[in-house]
């Protein structure tokens, strides 16, 4: 989790703000982790308050409302226009806020969810399994994914490679969490770890540009960002240093999956 630049909350709210009218349109993945989580990494039942964290535009709540039509499903967000786009598609009670810093009560919830958000904020906040573990009851539980190191590798490469022959340095990525030293702050909070995963996806673009296409729509192409901006040389020498298939490329996401109760 550390050797990288961190992402600051600011660059990640303004990023998903702007993401959030079309974020749906690009969300493929995000709803194949999010529909992986609930179903496997889950509790088979549930009841009581379940918090959303990071909702996004809301398919990781409404995933576990489909599973648990008893539970009472509240989402929060950083950014209020991905709060607000929850809201529009179907989840209930949404609220704008850092999970970081969760605005709620000690044992406000029986549960808590996460997809594909934590990966934005290990490594620059600190406590924030300490805040989940607050908010949680004795014996709730936490089921979260995130990106971890092996995501974006293929671009990574390129770029890295393309900044090296055109500035004579290499980039400076932001770094991703590993599984390890995760559930090692995860025990510290005093969760136990039921389950935990690691898991490859690989994704098919037209090309560089569809990819930059879809991480931008996602609102994650500034938090990824490597802290040397790009330059249009730049650009366009990992355009050509990107492996092709056919035509085609692949992008290579790591995705890990954990299920937690609190002691």
């Amino acid at each position: 989790m550390s050797g990288g630049p961190v992402i600051s909350t600011g660059k990640v709210k303004r990023s998903f703000a702007k993401s959030a009218k079309n974020y749906s349109v690009h969300s493929s993945l995000q709803n194949d982790v999010s529909s992986v989580l609930v179903r496997e990494f889950a509790p088979k039942s549930a009841t009581g308050k379940i918090l959303d964290i990071g909702c996004g535009s809301g398919f990781t709540g409404l995933a576990g409302a489909a599973k648990w039509p008893s539970a009472q499903i509240t989402g929060v967000d950083l950014a209020r226009g991905m709060a607000a786009e929850a809201r529009r598609n179907g989840v209930k009670k949404v609220v704008a806020g850092d999970a970081a810093l969760l605005p709620f009560k000690a044992g406000a919830f029986d549960g808590a969810l996460s997809s594909l958000a934590f990966q934005w904020i290990i490594g620059g906040r600190d406590g924030l399994f300490d805040g989940i573990f607050r908010a949680l009851r004795h014996g709730g539980f936490l089921s979260f994914s995130m990106m971890a190191g092996e995501t974006l590798a293929e671009l990574r490469k390129a770029y890295d490679e393309a900044c090296v022959q055109c500035t004579g340095k290499k980039a400076s990525f932001p770094s991703f969490p590993d599984e390890s030293k995760t559930a090692e702050m995860i025990k510290e909070a005093g969760f136990s770890i039921l389950r935990s995963e690691s898991r490859k996806i690989l994704r098919g673009y037209k090309n560089v540009d569809g990819l930059f296409a879809t991480l931008k729509g996602l609102g994650a192409s500034a938090p990824a960002r490597p802290a040397n901006p790009p330059r249009r040389d730049v650009l366009q020498k990992t355009r050509t240093l990107y492996p092709t298939n056919d035509g085609t490329i692949t992008a290579t996401y790591e995705i890990i999956y954990f299920w937690c109760v609190r002691g």
